[in-house]
């Protein structure tokens, strides 16, 4: 009768420690939706302000987090396509790969829209939010890179 009790107990324990892990996982996963989302909103108000009109793309996993469509009166009518990224890591771009920036490159030319990079990153202690083309973080990249080449 002792083992079956033991045996019981032993599996209960496995038991919570999966439970515990899977809500590890899923508050650590809720924590960087948080940190996109908050991006993504901040991005958003800002182009409402300036006249666009936002979709956001919630959860979607594509190119485009962000879909700004310019009204009438804007010079230049291309829609903006917007992929935010965000680094805690001071002094630091966010990390983006060459095949995902080759695709948002091909993006803006098989399609009508301007592609643009929402980042957020600290540096020298200050967060800095910012919407560059992909080739221009490219640059900002490298110039990072020449500068921590020279130190």
């Amino acid at each position: 009768m002792s083992n079956a009790k033991f045996v019981i107990v032993k599996f209960y324990f496995h038991e919570l420690s999966f439970i515990k892990s899977s809500i590890y996982h899923l508050s650590m996963t809720t924590y960087y939706y948080r940190r996109g989302y908050v991006l993504e909103t901040d991005i958003m108000k800002e182009l409402e302000k300036r006249g666009f009109y936002v979709i956001r793309s919630a959860g979607s996993h594509r190119l485009c987090d962000l879909i700004a469509i310019p009204n009438k009166t804007m010079l230049d009518n291309k829609p903006l396509c917007i992929q935010c990224k965000k680094t805690t890591k001071p002094n630091q771009l966010p990390k983006i790969s060459r095949k995902e920036l080759e695709m948002l490159k091909k993006l803006e030319k098989e399609y009508n829209v301007k592609v643009l990079l929402g980042l957020r990153y600290r540096f020298k202690g200050r967060w800095i939010t910012e919407l560059v083309t992909p080739d221009e973080y490219l640059a900002k990249k490298a110039k990072l890179k020449n500068k921590k080449d020279k130190n």
